[in-house]
């Protein structure tokens, strides 16, 4: 079972009493949160440390070659394992093997002395004893002889196992192996943070036998100035006698207020898909465009990472070396001259550390935490967007145009609990000729990124059919349908954990494959009673742009520290 479905199975049994020692919970939720993303950053890897010498002397080849080292050389756009080295005065003969399927390029060069990560099971361990040879000059020989002066190799790189590196992380976090006991702790902990934390409505589909988790809607819409349209892809929901099946459910300590659920029908050819952006659009999906490179701020190789949808997702550089403020990946994807437009397409979801990143942030406010959010409810929307995105809370997209990098559009958040598939359209007039350069950006470890892709399909599809409720009972045996089935001034409000909703929609004809949208509006209140007087000057520190990321590494990095100390104090 996925991490995910098993939370969502946890968070029905809706354990009150965990809610009690609420703060202290939280702190232990985090803790058990941040071990999480250690164990996806170190799990299952090793490390290798990368030596580099420039122009080396002829005595250091010959001391690689005697060792039976394995050469790759690197000739401007030629990548090649070496089968045999042989030296000739000052020169030497490389007798050339097999391509190195470009994975040079995608490696190296790298910073010199860097320290990397690698995956056994990935085949990642050929990396190691291999030495990268850069040689500046083309080949007096043959396509296979080439005859190179040792002045000709501007660099030399040595790839080397790290028992050091690879030691010190596997003992020092606990990862090397963890039992299912420790897992289970960490889930529940995990849970408790959920419950203690803030998201946004829950909703569930009818998949023939049970309700199953599916999303969660207007992620971030905090206060009634930020109320906005969602649109969550359905695709578990099955029709039963005529009926799709839904339920939206409140399991957070928050007030809800839904002002509007309906489905978006889009009947289309088989092998299709549809996608529906923030504005509403609808977007055919042809097959996904995978990346040529992704890489990290940081440099790191994310390709295995981002080209697919799969188990394999990438949650930030590594935090216990000097994470850096800002974080995402760099794409770059080879598109047709003269392409106008294509559409990105992600899939991602908000980190459980944002959560509770904001939560703390809001207990600085102690006993004025009332006042404040009581003034945020007549705040500009606009003012409240802008602080957003200078704090990079939502993933901004960039082009590279002219030499620099300009924003172009982002993603709103989408909550903890599931990975969601979005979409932009992208506008790519002013894009120079080759391959086409994007920036995905966030503050570090605000989001999870599973996948990246373009679609270039350039057909529209229909306008969908919109299907509106045909009733909604909510756990009282209550309809709520007047205030669900339009955008007006009546909301659906759930002011408790437990509070829910199970909606029905009659199901029209079938004329293809079908893709279920459900388009909501709304927006929630975080509950939350913090007493002690509020933190007034760091408060303001924090609000200003960009400090809210600073606050994030230095909650970090306390909690690392103070869990170090807790395990060099256990040890002793």
């Amino acid at each position: 079972m996925r991490l995910g479905d098993l939370l969502v199975r946890l968070l029905l049994f809706k354990p009150a009493q965990i809610l009690k020692n609420r703060k202290k919970l939280i702190l232990r939720g985090a803790a058990a949160i941040l071990l999480v993303l250690l164990v996806n950053f170190i799990a299952g890897c090793y490390y290798y440390k990368i030596s580099t010498s420039y122009q080396p002397p002829k005595e250091e080849l010959i001391r690689l070659s005697d060792l039976q080292k394995k050469f790759v050389v690197h000739n401007f756009m030629n990548h090649y394992y070496v089968q045999s080295v042989t030296f000739y005065g000052d020169s030497l003969e490389l007798i050339l093997g097999a391509p190195y399927y470009g994975e040079g390029e995608k490696i190296a060069p790298v910073n010199p002395n860097a320290v990397k990560r690698y995956r056994k099971k990935k085949g990642d361990a050929r990396l190691l004893n291999e030495v990268h040879l850069y040689v500046n000059q083309k080949s007096e020989l043959s396509e296979t002889d080439w005859m190179v002066p040792v002045s000709a190799v501007e660099r030399l790189d040595i790839y080397n196992h790290s028992t050091k590196h690879t030691t010190a992380y596997s003992i020092l976090f606990g990862v090397a192996m963890i039992p299912a006991a420790y897992v289970a702790i960490i889930l529940l902990f995990l849970l408790v943070m959920l419950l203690s934390g803030n998201s946004c409505p829950f909703i569930y589909t009818w998949n023939g036998a049970e309700y199953e988790f599916a999303g969660e809607i207007y992620s971030g819409a905090v206060y009634p100035p930020l109320e906005r349209h969602d649109y969550l892809l359905l695709s578990g929901l099955v029709e039963e006698e005529g009926v799709y099946r839904l339920k939206i459910a409140n399991q957070l300590e928050e007030v809800q207020h839904t002002n509007l659920l309906e489905l978006m029908l889009y009947d289309h050819a088989d092998g299709r898909e549809v996608l529906v952006d923030k504005y509403g659009n609808g977007h055919y999906i042809s097959e996904p465009v995978a990346p040529l490179s992704a890489t990290s701020l940081s440099g790191d190789d994310l390709l295995p990472v981002i080209e697919k949808v799969d188990d394999l997702k990438y949650l930030g550089s590594d935090p216990t070396r000097d994470p850096p403020l800002l974080d995402g990946i760099e794409l770059s994807y080879n598109i047709p001259p003269g392409t106008q437009t294509a559409d990105l397409i992600i899939s991602a979801k908000n980190s459980y550390w944002l959560d509770f990143v904001y939560q703390n942030f809001r207990e600085m406010l102690g006993a004025s935490y009332k006042m404040w959010t009581k003034r945020q409810q007549n705040g500009d929307p606009e003012q409240m967007e802008s602080w957003s995105l200078s704090q990079h809370i939502p993933l901004s997209v960039y082009l590279f145009i002219d030499g620099k990098w300009e924003f172009r559009d982002y993603y709103n958040t989408v909550g903890p609990m599931a990975f969601r598939k979005d979409i932009l359209e992208l506008d790519l007039s002013g894009v120079e000729p080759g391959p086409l350069r994007i920036k995905l950006e966030t503050g570090s470890y605000f989001w999870e990124i599973d996948f990246a892709g373009l679609s270039l399909e350039q057909e529209v599809p229909r306008p969908a059919r919109i299907v509106q409720l045909s009733s909604a009972l909510d756990e009282n045996e209550n309809s709520v349908i007047a205030e669900l089935v339009s955008d007006d001034d009546l909301y659906y409000v759930q002011p408790e954990i437990g509070n829910e909703a199970e909606l029905s929609f009659q199901v029209p004809v079938q004329t293809g494959e079908r893709t279920i949208i459900l388009h909501s509006k709304g927006y929630y209140d975080i509950i939350m009673d913090p007493g002690g007087a509020p933190r007034v000057k760091a408060l303001k520190e924090i609000r200003k742009t960009g400090n809210f990321n600073k606050y994030s590494n230095k909650l970090m990095q306390e909690m690392l520290s103070e869990h170090i100390s807790a395990y060099e104090e256990g040890k002793r």
